[in-house]
């Protein structure tokens, strides 16, 4: 039987587990926050600021764009300087910006700090799965962590609309950045108190070229480059319906706000049980095999959507439809992180690569149906198409990696 010493030593090293899951989901979202907790307010700030609102919804397309920027930028540091200069740089500079966001004079003043905000905020989003790979035995293992911190991180957006409105409605918009200021303090001294650097001295890539290589090797490794690409093409069709479901709900089907927020509420559970699952079965199965059983269930999701918008089967089959995406999206987000981080490459680029894929494909794929026009038959036809292409792309790394 073990001694007390050791069941003592197991418990501490469970709690410290724990505890750095807990910080690392924070950082990672803390940038969706700077998101979500605002975009209730955006007529609020249209009418102080001024500039349209074309004006005030750009601050979320730039924010957006900062944080797939920054991911390319902050993957590759990590892995030169280490992980604790990198996060703390980010950490520091996302409280910063989210400050100087509550303080902003003008609508072009502000966009200009959420580009600084999305970029910041990017260090603590790719630097965490690096972490959970330096400190993880095994691939699996770094797939069921990643898996319990999506589940972290997938309450955040659910919360954080009304909360944001409540916070507005008391005190105002601008209290909406305070709170994020507040919210990246606390974060920033968590992790400098609690997470030591993960990343050895030695194991550390070369100044200069040393990056640049990391790089150059990632985008030549083809099971990355297949997990990169199905994310990438699977966000285009999450955040299509994300830009999308509320003005279907209300104005296609006629619904008020709160049937909206029973839908999505409906889908939160999906995605998050969805999740708790996906941490099982990567105990058993590759996660690059998690994330192609995501990617044909969102195919399915989509097609159903499309036919019964067609043949106007009625409001229920609609949200069986996304409620079914929603479960496909909790695999298919932390499989495709997770199957980056078991290839061969530096961890910090493989981040960095999904990671700004990830929020690439939402920046072409929040305005697509508003294009072509916002509807449930259009946006069945998006998921499926870029679903579908998702799963082309997941063949094309699975084939060279067959064990991710």
């Amino acid at each position: 039987m073990p001694t007390a010493a050791a069941l003592d030593r197991a418990t501490g090293t469970r709690m410290r587990t724990v505890r750095t899951l807990v910080i690392l989901a924070l950082l990672t979202a803390a940038a969706p926050l700077s998101i979500d907790i605002y975009t209730p307010s955006l007529p609020l700030i249209q009418d102080e600021l001024g500039g349209g609102t074309a004006l005030a919804q750009a601050s979320i397309t730039t924010c957006l764009l900062g944080i797939a920027v920054g991911q390319l930028l902050w993957g590759p540091l990590s892995d030169r300087f280490g992980r604790r200069p990198i996060t703390l740089i980010g950490a520091i500079g996302w409280t910063a910006a989210s400050l100087a966001s509550a303080l902003a004079p003008t609508a072009g003043v502000l966009i200009a700090v959420r580009v600084a905000t999305g970029l910041f905020g990017a260090a603590g989003i790719v630097v965490a799965r690096s972490v959970l790979r330096d400190v993880s035995a095994k691939p699996r293992v770094t797939a069921s962590r990643i898996g319990m911190m999506s589940v972290v991180t997938g309450i955040a957006p659910i919360v954080a609309p009304a909360g944001g409105a409540a916070i507005a409605h008391a005190w105002g918009w601008r209290a909406d950045f305070v709170t994020l200021a507040v919210l990246g303090a606390v974060a920033t001294v968590a992790f400098a108190l609690f997470v030591p650097e993960t990343l050895a001295a030695h194991e550390r890539v070369r100044a200069g070229s040393g990056v640049l290589r990391g790089m150059a090797r990632g985008l030549r490794d083809r099971g990355l480059v297949g997990a990169t690409l199905a994310i990438g093409v699977f966000s285009f069709a999450f955040y299509a319906y994300i830009a999308s479901a509320s003005f279907i709900v209300e104005r296609e089907f006629a619904h008020p706000p709160a049937a909206f927020a029973l839908v999505f509420g409906t889908n939160a559970v999906a995605m998050l049980s969805a999740t708790l699952v996906f941490r099982v079965v990567v105990r058993r199965r590759p996660a690059s095999w998690a994330t192609g059983v995501g990617l044909a269930v969102c195919t399915v999701s989509g097609l159903v959507l499309a036919v019964a918008a067609a043949v106007d089967a009625g409001q229920g089959v609609p949200w069986a439809a996304s409620t079914l995406f929603a479960a496909g999206a909790g695999f298919v987000l932390p499989g495709a992180h997770s199957w980056g981080q078991a290839t061969l490459v530096a961890s910090g680029v493989a981040s960095a690569l999904t990671g700004s894929a990830q929020f690439f494909g939402g920046v072409l794929g929040s305005p697509v149906t508003g294009a072509f026009g916002v509807s449930a038959l259009n946006l069945g036809i998006v998921i499926a198409a870029a679903c579908a292409l998702g799963c082309v792309v997941w063949a094309f790394g699975r084939r060279v990696q067959k064990r991710a």
